[in-house]
């Protein structure tokens, strides 16, 4: 098991790119379109050693490092992203992106295109009316900033949860563009269980009497409905073993309601809610909910077998979220029947879905030796 490293003193800077017309798979157009990055280490004269990091669900391009010293807490993926560590910045041009309609809003770490953004055609957010998206936009939409940053070839896509359905779905798309495909805590589709969750998280949101149809003054969101999305799921991605360690039987304070994580759970989520657009919290949820790696193919099996990259699972043996047996097992065996070239490392249980994050350092030596291993011929 490798050892976590030392948080980074890495330095970065929050980027943003104009990309133009952006055509999507529903069929509509996105004009003017913008999408945050950040970067780490240096391209070399070929453009391939370049390594794209997609983020989770809630999360956004700020991967690893600090904007400044005094940064309390550095990038999700810190521990493994950084001079000297699994992803080595001293050999790789990491490319940190946004997706598209990245629940972030709150600057530096938002301002990528979504619903929050302006539409150029009425000068106003796009609010309900931003339309529908596929993995395969954002993917797009990394292709072209890939284009303007002259990478050439990566070396690895790599992401956890959502990032990880990414990374599938850039190898997928783009297989001899892609040489190592790093999937922490992804799934090859959403099922029956994981959309009903996120049909759940969706209608919390929708009964705010503020949500107005999505329509709602900015100075007025729907936080009781977005902070309700956000409680539930932060209870279903952490790690049972994890909360009862924390909280257990625990009362709470005075005042706060029963139990110790009552407490938690009546604060927190309202934090990370205020930093969020529901409209765009929405919209990455149907992003999610009409994930299929199939991509049109007759099954995964020939979508899988389109991928020319090594790929590396990376699965949370405690995950309830995207439940461990029902995403993991069928994609490999459909990685065995499609002939693919991959490997495992679980993370611990404890961690549940979040293990994707809080363990990845567990698998560190597992992300060395991927990155290592030459691309299968």
């Amino acid at each position: 098991m490798a050892t976590a490293p030392a948080s980074s003193t890495l330095l970065t800077h929050k980027h943003h790119v104009r990309l133009g017309r952006l055509p999507l798979r529903s069929g509509a157009i996105l004009d003017d379109v913008t999408l945050g990055y950040e970067t780490y280490g240096q391209l070399n004269d070929a453009g391939d050693n370049a390594v794209l990091i997609c983020h989770y669900f809630s999360g956004n391009s700020h991967a690893a490092g600090r904007y400044d010293s005094a940064e309390p807490v550095p990038g999700w993926w810190d521990a493994i992203i950084g001079p000297g560590k699994p992803i080595d910045t001293d050999r790789y041009f990491v490319i940190s992106s946004d997706a598209l309609g990245c629940v972030r809003t709150d600057a530096p770490h938002g301002l990528t295109t979504g619903p929050a953004s302006l539409d150029p055609a009425t000068g106003k957010a796009y609010g309900p009316d931003f339309p529908a998206l596929d993995v395969r936009d954002s993917v797009l939409a990394q292709r072209l900033l890939m284009e303007q940053l002259g990478v050439t070839r990566l070396a690895a896509v790599a992401g956890p949860s959502f990032g990880g359905i990414q990374a599938l779905c850039w190898a997928a798309v783009y297989p001899t563009m892609v040489e190592r495909c790093i999937v922490a805590i992804g799934l090859a589709e959403f099922r029956a269980r994981e959309i009903g969750l996120y049909h759940a998280m969706e209608r919390a949101v929708r009964l705010d009497p503020k949500f107005l149809a999505g329509r709602y003054d900015p100075q007025e969101p729907p936080l009781d409905g977005l902070a309700l999305a956000v409680e539930l799921m932060m209870v279903a991605a952490s790690g049972a073993e994890d909360l009862h360690s924390r909280f257990g039987r625990h009362p709470a304070p005075t005042g706060t309601g029963e139990w110790a994580i009552e407490n938690w759970l009546d604060t927190e989520p309202r934090i990370r809610a205020r930093n969020c657009d529901a409209n765009a919290w929405l919209a990455m949820l149907r992003t999610n909910m009409r994930w299929d790696l199939a991509l049109g193919q007759p099954s995964m099996e020939a979508a899988l077998a389109r991928i020319q990259a090594r790929i590396l699972l990376i699965p949370g043996t405690g995950d309830q979220l995207l439940d461990g047996t029902s995403y993991h097992d069928p994609m490999v065996d459909a990685l065995r029947n499609a002939g693919s070239t991959f490997s495992v490392q679980s993370l611990s249980a404890e961690g549940g879905h979040l293990a994707g994050l809080s363990r990845i350092a567990e698998a560190g030596d597992a992300i060395r030796t991927c990155l290592n291993t030459p691309m299968r011929t």
